[in-house]
């Protein structure tokens, strides 16, 4: 099978790899599908390694495709069989405190199973996947759609994490797919308004019609906290979400965009340690609290809560799929995410 192999940095290599094979409780997907995530970029911009200090790896987390053969002990699946997959860096050992009260994300070894780091491999023909963590998709859920269903399961937990109610401003900082996602589940779940702050223009006014966001604040033409409380009569956001992460200012610009008493939210990855105006959130009396991943709410997968809200027509995937490349164009692929302000992208999907 055909495989992207990444090596490092901008570093990455198509191959031939042998086909693999479903063990017990496993499944084997024909990957139809794979998105590229915001945290695929922060190798991809990192100054190339040696090939001794760094070997050619799998990728690619945000996968789905059809069911190529089932593993000894499968059931409740079928060959041929349209299927969502949750990433296997997730998985939880199953026994310890946090997996038993559902919280499989917070595992001590997250990401481990039978003492070996696991890792889904979307950017390949082929793929093995732990069978509970395979998802038959219905009719209406498309396969760009489904690709990004992890990314969706991240907005549900985060919006779980700071319970929107239904009089409450949302502020969302950054326009990528996360920021997107989030956006519109906010909105689903009853925010009265969500506002979202971006560099540019564009993104804003696919987020309007994606039905992300009610009002959009491009950097590049306002300040984004003025023009927040510009348009929340001075208050602020009841809660912002911070999306961006890297070393962007955008925790501090979350904390002045929050209202007295609000909630901020950091879902973003920090490359470098954020600026924080403590000041401001100890007089603010804020609540400051981060999101990681996700796993279940209440007993319920919160991947398949966003599956549901897909099926249901209640978010639409589609609009921020912006991008899509064949496997042997990976590489333009990457760099097309990497430049969202030249290429226009949103999401960019990768088809094996």
């Amino acid at each position: 099978m055909k495989a992207a192999m990444f090596y490092g940095g901008p570093d990455i290599r198509v191959e031939k790899l042998p086909q693999p094979e479903p063990g017990p409780e496993e499944v084997l997907v024909r990957v139809r599908a794979a998105g590229i995530c915001g945290s695929d970029l922060h190798g991809y911009r990192r100054a190339r390694l040696q090939a001794s200090q760094e070997a050619g790896r799998q990728s690619g987390h945000e996968l789905m495709g059809t069911i190529a053969a089932l593993g000894p002990g499968v059931g409740g699946l079928r060959i041929g069989q349209r299927v969502g997959i949750e990433p296997e860096h997730l998985v939880g050992c199953g026994t310890c405190r946090y997996c038993r009260r559902g919280d499989t994300h917070l595992c001590p070894t997250r990401g481990q199973r039978h003492g070996e780091r696991q890792g889904s491999h979307g950017f390949s023909e082929y793929d093995v996947c732990i069978a509970r963590n395979v998802h038959p998709l219905p009719d209406s859920v498309s396969d760009d759609a489904a690709a990004i269903l992890d990314c969706y399961g991240c907005a549900v937990h985060a919006v779980r994490r700071v319970p929107i109610h239904p009089y409450a401003t949302v502020a969302v900082i950054g326009t990528g797919a996360i920021g997107m996602n989030v956006g519109q589940v906010a909105r689903a779940g009853g925010a009265a308004r969500v506002i979202m702050a971006g560099t540019r223009p564009e993104p804003l006014a696919v987020a309007r019609e994606a039905g992300a966001a009610d009002d959009g604040v491009a950097n590049s033409q306002a300040d984004p906290v003025a023009a927040v409380l510009d348009l929340t009569g001075g208050e602020g956001a009841d809660v912002v979400f911070e999306t961006v992460g890297g070393n962007a200012p955008t925790l501090e610009q979350a904390v002045k965009m929050a209202r007295r008493g609000g909630t901020v939210c950091v879902m973003g990855i920090f490359t470098t340690p954020p600026s924080l105006d403590e000041r401001t959130a100890y007089r603010k009396e804020l609540t400051i609290t981060w999101s990681n991943s996700y796993s279940t709410w209440n007993g319920l997968s919160e991947y398949e809560i966003a599956l549901e809200m897909l099926a249901s027509g209640r978010i639409r995937a589609e609009p921020l799929i912006t991008h899509h490349f064949p496997l042997d164009r990976i590489g333009d692929a990457f760099a097309a995410a990497a430049d969202k302000r030249s290429s226009g992208a949103i999401k960019v999907l990768v088809h094996p």
